[in-house]
């Protein structure tokens, strides 16, 4: 999908030239006034410090090994997130709560700057969700397709959260950087469709007309971050340059409320993703016992409304209807 007239991101292509700014990383990351505002209005935000170079260093290193070991490939945790499962080669294989294989991700300053920003703008009782991470390998497969992440969601619910996207390398253009759409937060959830019409892939694109004109690109240097909500359209380009492009996802927010009026999501009614059914049978043998400990471990289940949802989402997930 060509995007006619996309327009630089004034934060993102100053975030490239002031490494010098990169000095404050590892310190707390207050916003000002000013930031949060944008972030409300325009449904993103671009800073340019999140964490420092050797954290970067560490955090790519843990990431790299487990996609070499294909970690979580069995509980349905690895998969592609563009193309259908099956083909010899991954564009953009990914990794859901890597977490889950090393607990040293939890204990950086990346992962403590990331949840005090969640607070910042979404307040004091936020919590982390989950986190993933994103290998796009370089000119093969497609881009991430236009999204929201709520169209990704349990359509009974209703979200308050935001995601924080970590580029372990700088990010340009050229190497498939964030692309989205301002204001688009604020508008309803779109309708989406499965990526070719394959139910087998993983990943879901904006499927009704949207102001794509409006598109702005945000390059990143590495330990930097975008921040974005849950309704807002983003995407990227394919990755053009020589060198793989790793990102590292933190998802934080509030817990989910159910809505009183129900929701189905049609793209997500016909998903027959072989992750998904590895996913299924792994907790059917067990899975869901650690699953749980996980999230126990974790202080996951720290209110009586994220208890009932994740309770919710296991049945889901086990195939036992609601």
């Amino acid at each position: 999908m060509q995007t006619p007239n996309l327009s630089l991101s004034v934060a993102g292509e100053s975030a490239l030239v002031a490494r010098a700014k990169q000095e404050s990383a590892g310190k707390t990351v207050e916003l000002t006034g000013e930031q949060i505002k944008f972030y409300e209005e325009q449904g993103y935000l671009c800073l340019n410090a999140l964490t420092s170079a050797e954290e970067v260093a560490e955090i790519k290193g843990l990431l790299e090994e487990m996609f070499a070991k294909k970690a979580g490939e069995k509980e349905g945790a690895f998969l592609d997130l563009v193309a259908a499962d099956g083909k010899a080669q991954m564009s953009s294989p990914q990794i859901f709560n890597p977490n889950n294989y090393s607990s040293r991700l939890h204990k950086t300053q990346c992962f403590q700057n990331a949840y005090r920003v969640a607070k910042q703008l979404l307040g004091e009782e936020v919590r982390f969700f989950f986190d993933l991470s994103i290998l796009k390998q370089p000119k093969i497969g497609a881009g991430t397709p236009w999204h929201q992440d709520e169209a990704y969601r349990d359509a009974n619910f209703e979200y308050r959260e935001l995601s924080i996207w970590v580029p372990l390398q700088d990010v340009t253009v050229e190497s498939g950087c964030l692309r989205y759409i301002p204001g688009s937060n604020k508008g309803a959830l779109k309708e989406h469709r499965s990526v070719n019409g394959d139910p087998k892939a993983h990943a879901v694109y904006v499927s009704e007309p949207f102001e794509e004109e409006k598109a702005v690109l945000c390059p990143m240097p590495a330990g930097g971050c975008v921040i974005h909500a849950p309704r807002t359209i983003h995407g990227s380009t394919r990755n053009e340059s020589a060198t793989p492009r790793l990102a590292y996802i933190m998802a934080f927010g509030l817990p989910p409320k159910p809505l009183k009026e129900k929701r189905v999501f049609s793209w997500a009614a016909e998903k027959q993703t072989a992750a998904a059914a590895r996913n299924r049978e792994w907790m059917r043998r067990g899975g869901a016992f650690v699953m749980l400990w996980r999230k126990l471990r974790r202080g996951e289940l720290w209110s009586w409304e994220l208890a009932t949802y994740n309770a919710k989402r296991l049945l889901q997930k086990v195939g036992v209807r609601r």
